[in-house]
């Protein structure tokens, strides 16, 4: 016990602080909309609520008021519901009637002009995270965003509490077995936990948020809050030096590596990303671009720990002797076209260069699949869009580059990298 006595003598040592003073200095806790994860894939959640008079208008609107009550006596209800486990987590979904009352409340909130335009021209347009629907006018981009945040919270309830299958289920499907006869009381406890988080001060929306970003939390799928911001920590180094740097010596803004997740739970990348790491240190050294930017997140194996770009990273600098200064990382993609996507976002933003081809380079097979036409295809399908023009690069082994500001727009119906 004497690691206890020497615990109390520490205490007893530590300046005193009234409980008083220690409340007024602590943090408030973010509400549902202002933490991390609900940011990154839900952005409109957050500007809803801090967008001027626009919470208040909320929950000051009679219909959403009885929205709110008729969608929690739902919850309320499901006790007893079969079949169960479905039933247990269908009542936090938007139905499309919920979705339509909700877009009438916007319109009549958004009647006042000047409430408007501080949410969609002082708020959503300048964050570029609704890129696709720029071209609508202000009511109808809200619109547009509250049906494709409503559609993502759905979207993540059906895959992470009812277990439907995602794009790709091999890496993003719930971690949970719905046939497991323990399962229902763990979807009660959820909801449960859930509801004891409320506040007085929730809107309509607060309670689905909620219950969706703990499901993402519960399934061990918070991947899109990791690493932020992406300004610090590993990046800190490159970031500040790009700031100085003459930039305007190199002929490309960045040398782009794509990450290539192994099938094993020992290996740390796999067998291609040695091969493009060797190109992008030989590239980096005849002074093509300032920084290496390496691309892709904890992905293969499923649930790995190993995140494809941190693992890069190190074995530039470990095996190339590459200074964390030249090295920039991207650490969500879970994809190419989200490789491609998500480099365009840091790429299109200081501190780098704007004006400039970025350089990619990658193994034989990648280059002519990422130059060909199935790739343009699958991220218009995909992606709704082309994150930029790839071109020929200047050998067999490289593509140019161009981003496109699209790719800043975030997907909510791909949470673990929207």
């Amino acid at each position: 016990m004497r690691w206890l006595a020497g615990l109390c003598a520490v205490l007893l040592l530590a300046p005193q602080v009234s409980l008083a003073a220690s409340n007024r200095a602590a943090p408030a806790i973010q509400t549902a909309a202002a933490q991390p994860l609900a940011r990154r894939i839900v952005p409109l959640m957050q500007d809803l609520a801090q967008a001027p008079g626009w919470r208040a208008a909320l929950r000051a609107d009679t219909d959403m008021q009885a929205l709110a009550a008729e969608r929690a006596a739902r919850v309320a209800s499901a006790g007893d519901c079969a079949p169960q486990p479905a039933c247990l987590a269908q009542g936090w979904m938007w139905s499309e009637a919920d979705r339509d009352r909700v877009s009438a409340a916007l319109r009549r909130i958004g009647a006042d002009r000047a409430r408007l335009a501080a949410l969609v021209g002082g708020r959503m347009r300048p964050s570029r995270l609704y890129a696709s629907h720029a071209e609508l006018d202000d009511p109808a981009m809200l619109d547009a965003a509250w049906r494709e945040a409503a559609a993502g919270l759905n979207h993540i309830i059906a895959v992470y509490a009812l277990g439907e299958k995602p794009r790709y289920p091999v890496i993003d499907s719930m971690i949970f077995d719905p046939r497991d006869a323990a399962y229902p009381a763990l979807l009660e406890s959820h909801t449960a936990v859930t509801l004891a988080e409320g506040s007085g001060d929730d809107t309509v929306f607060d309670p689905a948020l909620r219950y969706a970003m703990g499901l993402l939390a519960a399934n061990e799928r918070a991947n899109a809050a990791e690493y932020l911001p992406l300004s610090s920590g590993l990046n800190a180094p490159a970031f500040a030096a790009l700031r100085v740097m003459k930039q305007a010596a190199h002929p490309y803004s960045a040398i782009l590596v794509f990450g290539h997740g192994p099938e094993d739970p020992v290996s740390h990348t796999g067998v291609l990303g040695h091969l493009r790491l060797r190109l992008a240190a030989a590239q980096l050294a005849k002074g093509a671009a300032p920084v290496i930017l390496l691309s892709g997140g904890r992905v293969h194996p499923n649930r790995t720990g190993y995140n494809e770009a941190v693992e890069m990273r190190q074995e530039l600098i470990s095996l190339y002797g590459v200074s964390p200064a030249r090295i920039v990382i991207e650490p969500h993609a879970r994809h190419t076209t989200t490789n491609l996507r998500n480099c365009a976002r840091l790429l299109l933003a200081a501190p780098f260069a704007q004006g400039k081809p970025a350089l990619l380079v990658t193994d034989p097979a990648t280059h002519a699949y990422i130059g060909g036409e199935g790739f343009a295809a699958r991220n218009r399908a995909e992606l709704g869009y082309e994150p930029g023009r790839v071109s020929a690069g200047p050998d067999a082994l490289s593509l140019r580059f161009v981003p496109d500001a699209h790719s800043f727009h975030v997907d909510p119906q791909d949470p673990l990298d929207p």
